[in-house]
């Protein structure tokens, strides 16, 4: 599964389910990510992510009630999700949970303003349905590495990456040995801009 786009139509487990929404790249533009991966894993080590796990998260819920989540199965596919093209631009970290990442620049003039309303839309929608918005500021990014070594950074570049998101889904994420596995529990309908 490349990109995860089998929508499950039946209600999920009725036990708690770890759950996200997130913007999913195609196979073609997770192979194109797949490159900034493979950099970042010769100069830093780590475990790679798998190609048909590249996304860019929106919203993480965390472990959720079954109730909340046929709750969210139900209203999502009711929640536009107005779309354009992300560039990858940069190469960053987050040091505690040892993930290395691809992002949009880091200035002002570097945001992408329709992602940034993505995500204060989808939190209205969430906050509306009472889940709590996360303190802090939204860093858009790919992971490409978890686990990897304390390296620097400095020395990698690409040059940017532009791609498309193909799908904005809900999705339930089963952790294992080997790295998450994805279901995905509904789709947003997207709106190209």
């Amino acid at each position: 599964m490349h990109a995860p786009s089998t929508v499950n139509t039946t209600l999920p487990s009725r036990l708690p389910q770890r759950i996200f929404f997130a913007l999913w790249p195609s196979t073609a533009d997770a192979a194109d990510i797949m490159a900034w991966a493979h950099d970042a894993h010769r100069a830093l080590g780590g475990r790679v992510m798998r190609a048909e796990t590249l996304h860019l998260t929106l919203a993480f819920l965390g472990s959720t009630p079954a109730d909340r989540v046929d709750e969210l199965i139900r209203a999502v596919p009711s929640w536009p999700a107005p779309v354009a093209p992300v560039t990858l631009r940069r190469f960053g970290r987050f040091v505690g949970p040892r993930i290395v990442w691809a992002g949009p620049g880091v200035g002002e003039d570097e945001s992408l303003p329709w992602l940034d309303r993505l995500h204060d839309e989808l939190w209205n929608r969430l906050e509306a349905l009472g889940w709590q918005r996360p303190d802090g500021h939204f860093r858009p990014h790919v992971s490409l590495l978890r686990k990897a070594g304390a390296g620097d950074l400095a020395p990698l570049h690409r040059p940017p990456l532009v791609w498309t998101p193909e799908q904005c889904v809900l999705v339930a994420s089963q952790p294992s040995d080997s790295g998450s596995y994805y279901q995905v529990l509904a789709h947003m309908p997207l709106q190209h801009l």
